[in-house]
């Protein structure tokens, strides 16, 4: 059996990722299943290695020695050529709520699997008190 991975969530993401998924049934579904693994905390009891909503992380591809980084950012936000990760994207679900230190697995479009370790998290908006965003 494979191990889910506990994903912390603050209420004020839940309540805008389940805004963003009300329209369409694939995203409903996909959020239910981040949410059956969600531990939703209050925004200021959020770890700071944690990966929340608009967060910006460095991924290493250990495999390949490249580093990328990407901010976790609601549909309207999302600009993969420019770093902005659509939440609802395979990886933007693998790296939500996850550790500083973790290895994600996602499987891309392209159909090929990908396991990408979370080295740095360059901003977290609760750790910086910005709860606004």
């Amino acid at each position: 059996m494979k191990k889910t991975r506990t994903c912390y969530l603050t209420e004020l993401d839940v309540a805008r990722l389940e805004k963003h998924a009300a329209a369409d049934a694939k995203l409903q579904e996909m959020l239910d299943d981040v949410l059956k693994r969600a531990v939703i905390v209050d925004s200021r009891e959020i770890p700071a290695d944690v990966v929340t909503m608009n967060s910006q992380a460095t991924l290493v591809d250990e495999a390949s020695g490249e580093q990328m980084t990407w901010t976790v950012v609601y549909p309207p936000n999302a600009d993969f050529a420019h770093g902005r990760l659509n939440v609802f994207s395979p990886a933007g679900l693998a790296l939500l709520g996850a550790k500083r230190g973790e290895r994600i697995r996602f499987t891309p479009p392209s159909g090929t699997q990908q396991e990408l370790k979370l080295a740095r998290i360059l901003y977290q908006p609760e750790a910086a008190d910005d709860f606004s965003l």
